[in-house]
């Protein structure tokens, strides 16, 4: 069948992790496999990949999977060549005097332009050596890379034109944009820069029955992260699906709701037909109150077996390990949780995760000179890492260190501008210091990049108050106002404004 084959491709075409020995032909590539959706930053917003994502994950967001084209219509799948050169592959199709003719690809035969390839299969070369092409087949969108900065195919010959100009010309040839089958570029967009209207954006495309199962699967976990209220109902909803993609991408995403939440969303899928599915959920579920779990205690276990099963198979690598630890410290087991990660680090010193967890656990036993000794050891290992400058640098901030944690925090800032929070964080220990107008100018800069940052935003009120800055008082009010008015919290912060003046320093965190 169409999906049993794709999935025995998809072994080295997908960007995965092996969960389990034992695939042959023909069984389930998700009992054996757990593939990475197209989120940042492996893909772009509008899922064309980025990272080295090996074809699957692109393919499955394409019109020709969904009507039943496989891997083999194309590629004979002993040596992996096309079974036909240039144009004649999309012919086996497509009809040439429709298709192949300067009519549709607005070139001149045999110029660059004129390949179906070149608009609808764009290539990246990775390891300097190797081009790729990308298998969305997507139908090229200047129009959305101002907007999600995801690249468009025009580019690749235009690049100097820019995107503007390739939108422009798209419009008057074909009397308009021509949307596509993937619609939901600008949804990512959204969530990737923490915009308010993220989640409404991500459940359109979760009701959208057209839209690909791997995005809506993908569009589930970002609502999921921005903790929005209807995530739970749409987590429950998804529970039940017949799409594989959308359960994982539940059991993936539980850890973002409450334990009791955890326990009615996710027990059903400690039985689901696929293991990692299985052993996603038995992972999220660990921690929960026990007596939550009372009912569904044989399964969880069974699934938390297979759980186990899947980090001996990756022993031999610092993420089974670190993931190990994760769990321990989820049960409460503090002494197992710091061998594990301690596993972690001498596989790989420079794995950061380990790192900070272990810091963290360390803090939370109350050794605070022990999780400083941690984050420096991680910074030996890997010098001028954001993440570990960053937790130092709160680490410092509890132990009275205020200098110092202010030079960490600012380098962390520095060195991941992609990372708002560290900025955020940052210039509320500036502001803390008493340099209110150091910390003003951080979260101007910051705000900048990053406008919808509620936290920042909300701060940046509070700064500019305490200042006496009317200007930045009133235009970050109103930019608050328009940006996150439909959060409760927002809404009720906004209120207090109209009250006695708030400290800075305070409210929404």
């Amino acid at each position: 069948p169409h999906e049993r084959e794709i999935e025995v491709c998809a072994q080295c075409h997908a960007r995965r992790g092996q969960i389990a020995e034992g695939y042959v032909a023909g069984r389930p590539f998700l009992d054996h496999y757990r593939p990475a959706l197209p989120r940042a930053p492996l893909y772009y917003a509008d899922g064309q990949q980025r990272d080295e994502v090996f074809i699957w994950g692109s393919f499955l967001q394409s019109k020709m999977y969904q009507r039943g084209v496989s891997c083999a219509d194309c590629h004979d799948p002993h040596t992996g060549k096309t079974r036909a050169q240039g144009n004649a592959v999309c012919a086996q199709c497509h009809l040439p005097a429709k298709y192949d003719v300067p009519t549709h690809t607005q070139h001149a035969a045999g110029t660059p332009g004129s390949q179906c390839v070149d608009c609808h299969m764009p290539a990246t070369t990775y390891m300097v050596v190797d081009p790729r092409r990308d298998h969305g087949f997507r139908i090229p969108r200047p129009d959305l890379t101002a907007a999600t900065g995801a690249p468009n195919a025009c580019g690749s010959c235009h690049a100097k034109q820019g995107p503007a100009w390739a939108a422009a010309q798209i419009a008057q040839r074909w009397g308009g944009t021509r949307p596509g089958l993937q619609r939901y570029a600008e949804a990512f967009a959204a969530a990737e820069r923490g915009a308010a209207s993220a989640p409404l954006q991500l459940r359109a495309v979760l009701a959208d029955p057209t839209q690909p199962a791997i995005a809506r699967a993908a569009a589930l976990q970002a609502l999921a992260e921005t903790r929005a209220p209807q995530a739970g109902e749409e987590l429950r909803r998804a529970a039940a699906s017949s799409e594989p993609l959308l359960r994982l991408a539940v059991a993936h995403s539980l850890v973002n709701l409450p334990p009791e939440a955890r326990v009615a969303v996710g027990a059903p899928l400690l039985a689901d037909p696929l293991r990692v599915i299985r052993i996603d959920t038995a992972a999220a579920l660990t921690g929960v109150p026990p007596q939550s779990l009372a009912a569904h205690r044989g399964a969880y276990e069974r699934a938390l077996a297979e759980f186990f099963a899947a980090q001996a198979l990756n022993a031999d690598r610092p993420e089974a390990r670190a993931t190990l630890g994760n769990h321990y410290a989820a049960a409460g087991d503090a002494a197992r949780a710091e061998a594990e990660w301690r596993a972690a680090i001498a596989l790989e010193p420079q794995h950061v995760p380990a790192y900070v967890n272990l810091a963290d656990l360390q803090r939370a036993l109350g050794q605070g000179a022990a999780s400083e000794a941690t984050l420096r050891a991680g910074l030996a290992a890997v010098p001028g890492n954001a993440a570990l400058l960053h937790a130092l640098g709160l680490a410092q901030v509890r132990s009275g260190q205020r200098s110092a944690a202010l030079e960490s925090l600012r380098q962390a800032a520095q060195r991941a501008p992609e990372a708002p929070r560290y900025a955020y964080v940052y210039a509320v220990a500036l502001n803390d210091a008493g340099r209110e107008r150091e910390a003003q100018q951080v979260l101007e800069s910051t705000l900048a990049r990053w406008p919808d940052e509620r936290d920042a935003r909300v701060f940046a009120v509070q700064v500019a108050q305490a200042r006496g800055d009317a200007e930045g008082l009133q235009r970050h009010l109103k930019e608050l106002a328009q940006r996150h008015g439909a959060d409760p919290q927002v809404r009720a912060f906004l209120a207090s404004m109209q009250g006695p003046a708030p400290a800075a320093g305070g409210g929404v965190r």
